[in-house]
């Protein structure tokens, strides 16, 4: 696979290399993961200026690799992907080297959200759904 570049300011990132953005809460900073275990976190204006950065990171990512899983202001490589699991009120997002977590109100809405992600992490990697 061919090196795809993604051209900011401040940095240039091989898009072939990420495995995960994402913006936590509010926050006005995108964090971007790699498969080499660096976290890249950059900072904008704003919380809708981060969520402007992830989009545009995310779009070009995703024309550079082909399908990506996205849930909220989180979007993942699918196949960097070891594990979706829930513990109590949280759904975990394991890689091989660490993990990306989010909460929610009640343990029911964690387990329909990984249920709902399992079911889209199949379609993005070409698994028939059910079997």
């Amino acid at each position: 696979m061919g090196m795809s570049l993604y051209l900011h300011p401040l940095f240039t990132l091989d898009l072939n290399k990420v495995i995960a953005v994402f913006q936590n809460e509010d926050d006005s900073a995108v964090t971007i993961r790699t498969d080499d275990q660096r976290k890249i976190e950059v900072a904008t204006d704003s919380p809708e200026g981060a969520v402007e950065l992830l989009n545009e990171v995310a779009d070009q990512w995703e024309a550079a690799v082909g399908p990506l899983l996205r849930h909220g202001k989180f979007v993942f490589l699918p196949a960097a992907i070891y594990s979706i699991q829930v513990e109590g009120e949280e759904v975990y997002i394991y890689f091989r080297d660490h993990s990306v977590s989010f909460a929610f109100p009640v343990s029911e809405e964690a387990l329909e959200v990984l249920a709902e992600l399992t079911r889209r992490w199949q379609e993005a990697i070409g698994q028939r759904v059910g079997g």
